[in-house]
């Protein structure tokens, strides 16, 4: 549009090359073709050179000094000048050129005058201008007068150019001199080009601006959206960290925040769990404290923290944080989570600012390579945070996070799928509970058990001493009274040889006192320190029926050294001659046993503790019925796993082994002998390992299957 109108200006032919280029206007009109080409270029190559700066991202300050010194230094205007609308009803100036030297603006208004025109004079004459361009049915730009400057206003193309007038600000330029009309009009449409061309700057700045903006907002949707995910507060900071990590584009992001008035880091960017006791959780706690109490963002970009406008509290725990996490740059912004209503009574100019922080966000970089404003996103993360953070720490208290559990199942069952699955599952546990409570199952207690012979036999050693003789071999099947072992007591032959002498001394005593009676010549010799021949005769009957006893005893105890066996059987010790030829035995010790396999066969089950009293008043409901019965058992031997015989209970001990040195260890089994009533295979042997399943009547199966569980838990709870 701007190089149309660029066409259409009626000075073709009549420009310099070495003076500005509308003020070959005032040539005559036989100025040769080649100047007027040349000044064609030099004003295309002016508007091609605008139009690439309009293109470009520069400050609008910036683009503006280009404009106004170009189009002064190619239009030969003394000064220029560029409005832009603040308010609907304001605007100000921001640029001023005067004769080719950028005069900035600045914030302070100046009384700044141009061709004796004071800066307030001018900003009346612009807002007239405007209000004209505004209410005119097409946008033309310009209200000429022979005197004073050319204004032209700059389009709003973004709210509709020509079809819906709106300007957003106008140009202004001062000329030396009055020439003629036709260079006038030269000059207004040469500015109203520049007014295009700044009207294109500001569309495509407008457009940026929009799409940073949707940017922003999308970014700020996608965290409002990741950070509101989570339900409990941990992964609702977890999830506040790192997403502004991620926004941030910096090395590592902290949460923390205030719980019951202490400080406390709840997560770091990228780490699962926090080390609290570490050096850096506690550092970066007593930091925060600080920036709340302070109540205003820090950054730190490099150098000293005691360089920056601190508090002396709050510098030197910043620089004890920087010295133990060694970052480069630091940013810090305190988050307020008890937000509360404000009285619209209250005018907002006296409401009193929130000074009470409750969380807080620390931002750092390794590498020094920060980008401008990040303290200002972070305080903008911040506060978009606040409300979740706030709502995670309010939920997180017992008993609401315990109810919110509970509402979150109860509300996943309300759904359609969910609550025939819940009623399923419903279904399914009372079946299982009616089940356990009503089906009747058969209650078996499992017990190790030792096979043996219905008739056995021990032999004890009878005395102290040595083995001297064995007369059997494993295995060897033996009659009742066959020797087995001869045993041998030195000491007790010794003794037996000791009586039989003196009963032999005895005897031959009492021989002489016959014969010494019935000789008279002995008989008179009796004397008082004698005793008389019958006293004699009768003290040495009685010693040797005494003798004649001990050798008796001993002659008894003599022949017990030879050990017989008490019954026909089959000697089950094995290795019998290595292990007790010659070996010295105590009384008392048992030596052999001696088993009758074809009596029959029973078991020894060992049965635990915990299981006795099922088994005891299983055999107590067998004895009371009518008639009598016995405990039903079954057993498996370890040989023969395939095949399951039969048989009962015929005792169980009354008292369970106890040993005080065992005190700590489990329970010692209770003893039960069991009767086989079947024929075992005839691969059994005495001694084989078994296991017996007794049957204890019928239960209930969740009592079958829960007892032991049952009773644990019933211990744990009564004990």
């Amino acid at each position: 549009m701007s190089e149309c109108r660029l066409r259409s200006l009626p000075i073709a032919g009549c420009f310099a090359t070495d003076v500005p280029i509308l003020e070959v206007m005032s040539d005559p009109p036989l100025v040769s073709a080649d100047r007027s080409n040349a000044s064609w270029s030099q004003l295309e190559a002016l508007v091609e050179r605008l139009h690439e700066a309009a293109r470009s991202e520069l400050m609008p300050r910036e683009f503006f000094r280009r404009l106004l010194m170009e189009a002064c230094a190619a239009s030969g205007a003394t000064a220029g000048g560029a409005w832009l609308r603040t308010t609907r009803d304001a605007i100000e100036l921001l640029v001023e050129v005067s004769d080719g030297a950028d005069e900035a603006v600045g914030a302070v208004p100046r009384d700044f005058s141009v061709g004796e025109r004071p800066v307030a004079e001018r900003r009346d004459a612009v807002r007239r201008q405007l209000k004209f361009v505004s209410q005119a049915i097409a946008l033309d730009n310009h209200h000429p007068t022979d005197a004073g400057p050319i204004i032209c206003a700059i389009a709003d193309v973004a709210a509709g150019g020509a079809s819906s007038p709106a300007a957003v600000g106008a140009l202004e330029f001062f000329f030396r001199d009055q020439s003629s009309s036709a260079l006038q009009e030269a000059r207004r449409e040469l500015v109203t080009t520049l007014a295009s061309i700044a009207a294109d700057y500001h569309a495509l700045s407008e457009l940026r601006r929009l799409r940073a903006t949707a940017e922003v907002q999308l970014q700020a949707v996608d965290l409002l959206r990741r950070i509101q995910q989570p339900r409990n507060l941990t992964g609702t900071a977890f999830a506040v960290a790192n997403e502004a990590r991620r926004l941030l584009s910096c090395d590592r992001v902290a949460l923390l925040l205030r719980v019951d008035e202490t400080w406390r880091l709840l997560c770091v960017s990228g780490a699962s769990r926090v080390d609290r006791q570490s050096e850096f959780a506690r550092l970066s706690e007593r930091l925060a404290e600080d920036i709340a109490n302070w109540g205003e963002p820090i950054l730190h970009e490099g150098g000293h923290a005691d360089e920056l406008d601190l508090p002396p509290r709050l510098a030197s725990a910043l620089a004890d944080h920087l010295d133990c996490s060694h970052a480069r740059q630091l940013a810090g912004a305190p988050i307020g989570l008890e937000l509360s209503t404000p009285d619209e009574t209250v005018p907002s100019s006296d409401r009193v600012k929130r000074t009470r922080y409750d969380a807080v966000l620390i931002a750092e970089r390794f590498d020094g390579a920060a980008d401008d404003g990040w303290q200002r996103q972070l305080v903008e993360i911040g506060e978009l945070c606040a409300p979740s953070l706030a709502r995670a720490a309010t939920l997180d208290r017992f008993p609401v996070r315990t109810a919110l559990v509970w509402s979150d199942r109860l509300a996943a069952w309300q759904r359609p799928l969910q609550r025939r699955r819940a009623l399923w599952m419903i279904g399914a546990a009372a079946t299982c509970a009616a089940a356990l409570a009503f089906v009747p199952a058969q209650l078996s207690v499992e017990a190790p058990a030792t096979l043996a012979a219905a008739v056995e036999r021990e032999i004890f050693a009878s005395a102290t001493g040595t083995v001297a003789e064995i007369r059997v071999e494993h295995g060897q099947q033996v009659r009742q009274g066959d020797v087995l072992i001869v045993l041998s007591d030195p000491e007790l032959a010794l003794k037996l040889q000791q009586v039989r002498g003196e009963v032999d001394g005895a005897r031959e005593r009492l021989a002489a006192l016959a014969v010494t009676r019935t000789d008279r010549k002995l008989a008179d010799r009796e004397t008082e320190d004698r005793l008389p021949l019958s006293a004699e005769q009768r003290q040495l009957e009685e010693r040797l029926a005494t003798l004649r006893a001990q050798e008796a005893l001993l002659a008894e105890r003599h022949e017990a050294l030879t050990l017989r066996s008490p019954i026909a059987g089959e000697v089950l010790t094995p290795d019998v001659q290595s292990l007790l030829s010659s070996r010295p035995v105590e009384r008392g010790q048992a030596l052999l046993t001696i088993a009758d396999v074809g009596s029959g066969w029973q078991l020894r089950a060992e049965v635990p503790q915990r299981d006795v009293g099922d088994v005891v008043e299983a055999q107590a409901a067998a004895v009371a019925s009518n008639p009598p019965t016995s405990v039903a058992a079954s057993f498996r031997l370890s040989g023969d796993v395939t095949a399951t015989y039969p048989a009962h209970v015929v005792a169980i001990d009354s008292a369970a082994p106890l040993e005080a040195d065992g005190l700590e260890d489990a329970a010692a089994p209770v003893q039960v002998r069991l009767a086989v009533d079947a024929t075992p295979p005839a691969a059994a042997r005495p001694g084989m390992a078994a296991s017996v399943r007794i049957d204890c009547g019928r239960r209930s199966l969740g009592y079958v299957w829960l007892h032991d569980a049952a009773a644990t838990i019933y211990r744990w709870i009564t004990f």
